[in-house]
């Protein structure tokens, strides 16, 4: 009882270095400017003027992340406008995520696990990126955790409380994102497959039959409660269904980057050998231990990407997938555990130290630019504009596209115009000496090429403008931000 005690102690005081490490990590560059998402959905939201405006508006296509927006309208109104507090409630969500992911591990896996697994999503690049902008992403991670906890729990015990929980933190990630509902569909699968293992195979699950009334029971009252959430929304919701179009494109770029922000370095040779060891011995220290876990994680990391891929949506975001990241962590935490067990003192402490050491080194390079490359330098560039104008009247300042609207965010010593074609750019510089430019990556021949273009040829014209900017302005200032942003200048 003793050990056990003070094992718990140290653990605990792992954990809270670790809370600190990933607290350190997502404030690390919080104060960068706000890029093309976080202007466009969360921050009009989030300075609606109504919160039925909050929950009844749901953007472009779905860019109100509904839970997100009200608690950043929270935080701004407590503690003033800013890039900080904007993306407070993400840093928060973010941090809790990996308190999460240490009890969750310790539930199912064991102490040890769940240090190790709660320690590499504190340090994960993805996750760290997705907890420091003013977006609903690090919430559907940590609702994702939760559900995933109670959903297990109750196919275990048949618990009222693990069923309560689950409902309503289930409900909080759809209501942080709708990609919630491949959590819930995962949950669905692997649930068919548990029962289909406890009636046709030898194999044990430890799933109890007291589990599963329940859980179809509580799957329909969280489904029930979120289309109430989402019904002040859901005729936009079902129109911008309507926009989304199936597209044949290559999805192998999608797929390395994806697999790349799930395990950093992976692409290297040794990050290559190391992820694929500790996965293999993860999955086979699963399958005899803990059979639902590893039927759960199969599933949650694969029928989610298959089904996209399957369908082939014009949008392919990798942060769609965040929710899948503790999970490939836990994998890899418990092969690291199940290979420093098989061996006898000083050396099984050992192997771990070199294996996160390993882990660590070839995920340097995605957690340093992370932690050191802003998203988009919206501010930077309109402050430059601004210098460079000095109160001159007589200047022409425009942009192209939507990214205009969001320029003008940070604009308050210039105006910014957004001329929809040629010929209205034409009338607007005719008795311009000094025309600027402002240009950033919401443009068809700057995507990724495993996106769909016509998404970004929405407005034609605004790519005359921009064939036009190319061939006649000089480029002045130029911002390597993640999405690049630039400034061209005409003198005539």
């Amino acid at each position: 009882m003793e050990e056990k005690r003070i094992k718990d102690t140290w653990s605990i005081l792992l954990l809270v270095c670790i809370l600190l490490l990933g607290c350190t990590v997502r404030c690390w560059n919080i104060r960068q400017s706000f890029w093309w998402d976080e202007i466009w959905s969360t921050m009009t939201y989030a300075k609606a003027h109504s919160l039925w405006q909050v929950v009844s508006s749901l953007g472009y296509y779905f860019n109100n992340h509904i839970f997100y927006s009200l608690v950043a309208r929270g935080s701004i109104a407590l503690l003033g406008e800013s890039e900080v507090t904007a993306r407070l409630p993400a840093v928060i969500m973010g941090v809790l995520g990996v308190a999460g992911m240490f009890y969750f591990g310790r539930r199912f896996v064991g102490t040890s696990s769940g240090v190790i697994a709660s320690l590499l999503l504190a340090v994960s690049a993805f996750h760290i990126d997705h907890s420091s902008e003013a977006r609903g992403y690090s919430g559907l991670a940590l609702f994702a955790i939760l559900s995933s906890w109670y959903f297990l729990e109750g196919i275990k015990t048949g618990a009222l409380k693990s069923w309560i929980l689950y409902i309503l933190f289930t409900v909080l990630g759809f209501y942080c994102h709708v990609c919630m509902c491949a959590v819930s569909l995962s949950q669905l699968v692997t649930f068919l497959l548990v029962i289909f293992i406890e009636k046709y195979s030898a194999r044990r699950s430890g799933v109890t039959t007291r589990g599963y009334r329940p859980f179809l029971i509580s799957l329909c009252v969280a489904g029930t409660l979120t289309l109430l959430l989402y019904a002040p929304v859901l005729p936009a919701f079902v129109h911008n269904i309507g926009k989304v179009r199936l597209v044949s494109v290559n999805r192998m770029p999608f797929i390395l980057s994806l697999l790349s922000s799930l395990y950093p370095g992976v692409h290297s040779v040794l990050g290559s050998i190391v992820y694929g060891v500790l996965c293999v011995s993860g999955s086979y220290s699963l399958f005899t231990r803990n059979l639902t876990l590893l039927v759960y994680c199969v599933v949650l990391l694969m029928l989610p990407l298959s089904l996209y891929l399957i369908i082939n949506p014009m949008f392919v975001f990798e942060r769609y997938f965040i929710f899948t990241v503790p999970f490939a962590l836990l994998v890899i935490s418990k092969g690291m555990v199940e290979l420093a067990e098989r061996l006898r003192g000083v050396y099984r402490n050992g192997v771990v130290v070199v294996l996160l050491s390993t882990l660590v080194y070839v995920q340097y390079p995605a957690i340093a630019t992370m932690l050191n490359q802003d998203r988009q330098n919206y501010r930077e560039a309109v402050r430059y504009l601004e210098d460079e104008v000095n109160g001159r009247t007589g200047d022409l300042v425009f942009s192209i596209g939507y990214a205009g609207e969001h320029f003008r965010y940070y604009a308050s010593g210039i105006t910014i115009l957004t001329p929809e074609s040629l010929d209205e750019l034409s009338a607007l510089m005719e008795d311009k000496e000094r025309i600027w430019c402002l240009i950033t990556a919401w443009l068809s021949d700057i995507r990724p090429p495993y996106e769909d273009r016509a998404l970004y040829s929405e407005r034609p014209g605004q790519m005359e403008i921009y064939d036009y900017v190319k061939q006649h302005f000089v480029l002045t200032k130029a911002f390597s931000s993640k999405y690049p942003v630039a400034i061209y200048f005409l003198e005539r």
